[in-house]
C-alpha cells in the first residue's frame, strides 16, 4: 500500500476501496476488475484507514504550504472528472479551485508551434476568454504555454495541468508563468507535490486536460503526437473535438488535418467553438 503512494497515483483498487467504504458499503463483498480477487469488508475498512490517515497527513502538508488536496469524494471534486475512464483519485491544487466547476475548452497544440500556430492561437483564445470560458491546458512549451499567457493577459480564467508535483516546474523557463497561474488562477497535478516530471506520467496528465474539457481544440500537431493522444481520450471521453486546419503539405498541420477528416469540428474562429458549448447561446 505505501509503495502505490509513493508511486504519486491512487491507483483504481484505492479508489474504490475508499469510495465503498465512504458510501457505507461495509457488509458488501465485491469483485474487483483490476485486481481481479475479492477483498473482505474487514480488510476493506482496514485498507480505508490507511487511506484516510495518508490523506489527512497529506492535506495538513499541503495547507501549511498554501495548497489543497481534493479527493474523489470532495463536493469540488469536478464531475467531469468522474465520468472519465480511471479518473484520478486526487487533485493536488494551487490556486482558484472555483474554477474546476465552470465551462471549460481545452487547448493543446506543438511544442515546436510555427507563426501560423502562433497566430491561430492569438486569434482564438482570447475571444473563447471574454466569454467567460475557462481554458484548459498543460502549461508546456508552445501552444500550452501561449494559451495560458494569453488567457492572463486577457484577463480571463485558466487551469494549468502538470504532469508532475506542484514543487517542480517543467519547462523550467516556465517558472514565472507557473507562479502567476498558481497566485491568480488554479495550477492542478494528480501527483504529490514532491513528483519530478517523468515521461510516463504526462498521459495522466493529458487525460486531465481531456476530462476537464467541454471541447478540446487542438491547435496544431504532426500526425504522432502527444496533442492527437489528448484528442484521442477526448473522444473517449464524449468531449467534442476541434481542430484548427492548416496547409496540406505542412508535417505541423497533418495532426489537425487528420482529426478533421475523421470528423473532428474544423475551427477557424472562437464562434467556431463556442457554438458547439453546451447550454450556450452566441
Amino acid at each position: 500500500m505505501g509503495q502505490l503512494f509513493l508511486s504519486g497515483v491512487f491507483t483504481n483498487y484505492q479508489l474504490l476501496l475508499l469510495a465503498r467504504h465512504e458510501a457505507d458499503f461495509a457488509n458488501w463483498s465485491y469483485w474487483l476488475q483490476f485486481s481481479q480477487r475479492r477483498i473482505s469488508a474487514d480488510k476493506a475498512a482496514m485498507q480505508h484507514a490507511v487511506l484516510r490517515g495518508v490523506l489527512t497527513n497529506r492535506q495538513k502538508f499541503m495547507i501549511k504550504a498554501g495548497t489543497r488536496l481534493i479527493t474523489v469524494l470532495d463536493s469540488e471534486y469536478p464531475e467531469r472528472l468522474i465520468q472519465i475512464y480511471d479518473p484520478p483519485a486526487v487533485l493536488h491544487c494551487s490556486g482558484h479551485v472555483a474554477l474546476l466547476q465552470q465551462m471549460a475548452v481545452g487547448v493543446v497544440g506543438t511544442r515546436t508551434c510555427s507563426v501560423y500556430g502562433r497566430q491561430a492561437t492569438r486569434q482564438i483564445v482570447p475571444h473563447i476568454c471574454r466569454e467567460d470560458v475557462v481554458i484548459v491546458s498543460g502549461l508546456a512549451q508552445g501552444i500550452d504555454g501561449l494559451a495560458h499567457q494569453l488567457t492572463c493577459m486577457t484577463g480571463g480564467k485558466t487551469i494549468g495541468v502538470l504532469g508532475n508535483g506542484l514543487n517542480h516546474v517543467y519547462p523550467h523557463h516556465h517558472a514565472a508563468l507557473q507562479h502567476q497561474l498558481m497566485q491568480e488562477q488554479l495550477v492542478i497535478s494528480p501527483f504529490p507535490p514532491e513528483t519530478p516530471p517523468r515521461q510516463f506520467q504526462f498521459p495522466q496528465r493529458n487525460r486531465i486536460i481531456a476530462g476537464l474539457s467541454h471541447l478540446l481544440l487542438v491547435v496544431e500537431a504532426r500526425l504522432r503526437s502527444g496533442s492527437l493522444i489528448t484528442a484521442s481520450l477526448a473522444q473517449e471521453s464524449n468531449r467534442t473535438v476541434g481542430a484548427v486546419p492548416g496547409r496540406i503539405n505542412d508535417p505541423l498541420s497533418a495532426g489537425c488535418n487528420a482529426l478533421i477528416a475523421d470528423g473532428a469540428v474544423p475551427v477557424n474562429t472562437a464562434a467556431d467553438v463556442l457554438s458547439q458549448l453546451p447550454n450556450r447561446f452566441f
